[in-house]
């Protein structure tokens, strides 16, 4: 018997609502289907957010890149000598920490996603219903069981025996 499903509905969607069935007993009732698409509405905003957190850093640490320049000079045009002396003697300092910064950041998250895509790959499936199993059609004949007709020859003579005395 064929599963049924609703019509415009694929087969691979109810796959994916699997995850869903939290008792495991093959039905996704609608508190399981409300708490699980919660569940995936709050992931979708904390990525979202994370997304806009690292946007943020990137362009905070890009504009306090180009800034620093722009501050020795300043420093240097008001005639403080001395400040613009020694943010020039931090600026190999503050660039790699900068840089170190973002991409530990950036590192972290594609190791965090990578590890997630791992463990989603390595979920068990959920269990399913046992299908009644079709019967097998019985083994087409192979070629093997045919032989090819072959010429018979004559019978073999007994040769005759002689008595020697």
């Amino acid at each position: 018997m064929a599963q049924q499903y609703k019509k415009g509905v694929s087969q691979n969607a109810y796959q994916h609502l699997q995850e869903a069935d939290t008792n495991g007993d093959g039905y996704v009732s609608s508190e399981e289907l409300a708490m699980y698409l919660e569940f995936k509405r709050r992931e979708l905003e904390d990525q979202d957010a994370q997304r806009d957190a690292m946007r943020k850093m990137t362009w905070f640490a890009l504009w306090g890149m180009l800034l620093y320049p722009v501050t020795i000079v300043i420093a240097s045009w008001l005639d403080v000598d001395d400040a613009a002396t020694i943010i020039g003697n931090i600026a190999p300092t503050y660039f790699v920490a900068i840089s170190a910064l973002v991409a530990a950041f950036f590192g972290a998250n594609a190791y965090s996603a990578s590890k997630k895509s791992d463990g989603q790959q390595m979920q068990m499936p959920m269990p399913t219903r046992p299908t009644p199993a079709a019967p097998t059609p019985p083994a087409p004949p192979s070629v093997e069981d045919y032989s090819e007709p072959t010429v018979e020859s004559a019978p073999e003579r007994p040769t005759p025996r002689r008595k020697i005395m």
